[in-house]
C-alpha cells in the first residue's frame, strides 16, 4: 500500500507523524513508513477518534519506554534509581528515621549524585574522535 497523499492526510495523521519524531532516528529509518501506514489503516477502521487515540497513546507509551530502557541513557537512569533506593534503604535501616533532620537525607542524595556522575564519566565516555578540535 502506498502512503496517503498530502491533501488526504487528517490532522490526526499529521499529529501522529510528528509524535513519531520521539523515536530514535535509526528506528524511524527502518519503521516509519510501516508505522504511518498502520496508523492510516487504523484511522480508517476506528469507531471513534478517542478510541483510536487511546490505542495509539498506549502503543506509543509502551514502545517509547522500551526504546528508552534499551538506550544507554535509560540503563544509566535505572542504575541511578536503584543505587539511590539502596542507599536510602541502608541509611534508613542503620540510622532510622531522622525527624527534624531532613538535611541528612538530602546529603545522602547529594553524595549519590556525585557518585553517579563519577561512574557516568568513567563508564560512558564519548569516543575520542581525531576530527574534532
Amino acid at each position: 500500500m502506498s502512503q496517503p497523499t498530502r491533501q488526504n492526510e487528517s490532522r490526526s495523521f499529521r499529529l501522529y507523524a510528528r509524535l513519531l519524531e520521539l523515536y530514535p532516528p535509526a528506528f524511524l529509518q527502518r519503521h516509519r513508513a510501516e508505522m504511518l501506514q498502520n496508523f492510516a489503516d487504523l484511522e480508517g477502521a476506528a469507531a471513534s477518534k478517542p478510541a483510536l487515540w487511546l490505542l495509539i497513546g498506549k502503543d506509543l507509551t509502551m514502545s517509547l519506554v522500551s526504546q528508552f530502557i534499551a538506550s544507554r541513557l535509560g540503563r544509566y537512569v535505572i542504575g541511578v534509581f536503584v543505587a539511590w533506593a539502596l542507599l536510602f534503604a541502608i541509611g534508613y535501616f542503620f540510622r532510622g528515621p531522622t525527624p527534624g533532620h531532613p538535611v541528612l537525607h538530602v546529603f545522602v542524595g547529594f553524595l549519590l549524585g556525585m557518585l553517579s556522575m563519577y561512574i557516568a564519566t568513567r563508564l560512558y565516555r564519548a569516543p575520542q574522535n581525531s576530527s574534532h578540535v
